[in-house]
């Protein structure tokens, strides 16, 4: 069974620091939804918040979209966070304006057109850093990241990041929480994926701690590996 120590086990071999990584953290209901009551809270334990800790102290930056950080009401975090948000419709009363850097990723036109400006300068007047991801996709957020000296994202969702980073095939290694628990108030099941390709996955790592829940560790396979 898994204990506090085990949790570098769960992270596994990372990259050189230099290097450029992208992991996501995600867990998921005994039968696949990823909340319970439109929330992650009720999911996880005290060796899964362990795990997402240690993946936070290994992150440049965390990722999130702006949908996940209202429902779990975020707080501040000691690692740099980059919130997805294309309206920059965010209240800034959540506590992700009190972390030590705080970027919001935005499509340009968000930051050209006039209609925004009440929302851009709300935010930056909390001291966040608006950055433009061109057309506003995942793909465009991460390079963006990269470009800022970020090379190690951890994702920390929704669904819809998920779906977004998967289906651009941009998760290198995903870790999985699985809460062997069900109940009438689960979210959906399952992510909204775009087009018709295969993203698959490697286990490359499981263990089971005393509340029975587990924590699988994939690694995608490449493209040109895949059958």
């Amino acid at each position: 069974m898994l204990h506090a120590t085990d949790i570098p086990s769960l992270i596994g071999p990372t990259l050189a620091q230099g290097e450029r990584e992208v992991r996501a953290v995600a867990i998921n209901a005994l039968f696949g939804a990823f909340g319970r009551s439109g929330t992650s809270g009720p999911l996880g334990n005290d060796t899964d918040a362990s795990l997402i800790a240690g993946l936070r102290d290994w992150a440049d930056v965390i990722l999130v979209g702006a949908g996940t950080v209202t429902a779990e009401d975020y707080g501040p975090a000691d690692t740099p966070m980059a919130v997805l948000s294309t309206s920059l419709k965010l209240d800034t009363g959540l506590g992700i304006f009190n972390s030590p850097r705080l970027l919001i990723l935005t499509p340009k036109h968000s930051l050209i057109d006039a209609s925004f400006e009440p929302h851009r300068s709300t935010p930056t007047a909390k001291g966040a850093e608006l950055i433009s991801t061109g057309s506003g996709s995942i793909t465009e957020a991460v390079e963006a990241l990269h470009d800022l000296g970020f090379n190690r994202i951890l994702c920390e969702g929704g669904p819809s990041v998920y779906a977004a980073a998967i289906s651009a095939d941009l998760i290198d290694v995903l870790h999985l929480t699985v809460d062997p628990s069900t109940s009438a108030s689960d979210d959906t099941h399952g992510l909204d994926t775009t087009g018709d390709d295969i993203r698959r996955f490697q286990l490359e790592h499981v263990g089971v701690d005393d509340d029975s829940m587990m924590f699988c560790r994939y690694r995608r396979v490449p493209a040109q590996d895949r059958p």
